[in-house]
């Protein structure tokens, strides 16, 4: 069975992208520069490009 074919999933409800989550990374200056929808989006986008499959094992 896979998760990804999982037939009781919620629906999601998404804030603006540009709100804050209510975590922060801190920049080279030691700025805090908080982290929005939009930047863990750019980010689960970018692992998506290099997800490969695993070969099933027998």
């Amino acid at each position: 069975m896979s998760l990804h074919n999982s037939s009781n999933q919620e629906a999601v409800v998404r804030p603006q992208p540009e709100s804050q989550l209510g975590g922060a990374i801190l920049d080279e200056h030691g700025n805090q520069i908080l982290i929005t929808e939009e930047m863990v989006q750019a980010a689960c986008q970018e692992c998506e490009k290099y997800w490969v499959t695993p070969e099933k094992q027998d």
